[in-house]
Order: C-alpha cells, then sequence, then structure tokens
C-alpha cells in the first residue's frame, strides 16, 4: 500500500513534531485537533523549527515553504477520511482516546 496522505489526531507537542518530519519528507498531512487555536499553536512550533533549520542550513526556504503548504489544518476529524496512515497524538485521556478511535473506525 502507498502511503501518500497521513492524518495526525492532536496538534500539541507530539503531533506537531510527527507532523513537521512527515512534511518535509514530502507526505501530504492532515493535522487535526479539537480547536483552530491548538491548530494555530502547533503550526506556528512547526514554523519556528522550520525557520531554526534553516538558519541552520539544514534546509532552504523552499523546503520550509513547501513542507507548511504540505500541512492541512483542520478541527472537524471526518477530513481524515481520505487519509492513508493515521497517527494519534492527542491527550491521554481514556474516554477522548476511546471516542477518537471510534470516530475513526
Amino acid at each position: 500500500m502507498d502511503i501518500n496522505k497521513v492524518g495526525l489526531v492532536g496538534a500539541g507537542t507530539m503531533g506537531n513534531g510527527i507532523a513537521h518530519v512527515f512534511a518535509r519528507s514530502g507526505y501530504s498531512v492532515v493535522l487535526c485537533d479539537v480547536e483552530q487555536r491548538f491548530i494555530d499553536r502547533g503550526l506556528a512550533i512547526i514554523t519556528k523549527n522550520l525557520d531554526r533549520e534553516v538558519a541552520k542550513n539544514k534546509i532552504t526556504a523552499e523546503d520550509k515553504a513547501s513542507a507548511l503548504k504540505k500541512i492541512e489544518p483542520v478541527t472537524d476529524r471526518g477530513m481524515l477520511a481520505d487519509c492513508d496512515f493515521i497517527v494519534e497524538a492527542a491527550t491521554e485521556k481514556f474516554e477522548i482516546k476511546t471516542e477518537i478511535f471510534r470516530d475513526l473506525d
């Protein structure tokens, strides 16, 4: 199976880091969280980390722009339906995790 589009549930520390790596590796990423403010914070961290990579000459500004374009921020879990692979990186609260997995199933 080819994996082209990756879904990330949770834009926190783990989620934004995983989204960053997938996007830098050329995958389309759907970054999903329950509120836009969490997504905005995750995207800000990804941007800051990409800026750091540019400053250290690990990537070019074009690489940074390309990675950011590959990330689609959403608050609707239904947008994950056409993802080939989904990573759950949400809260460790059992009730929320079971709801997420029910929705994803």
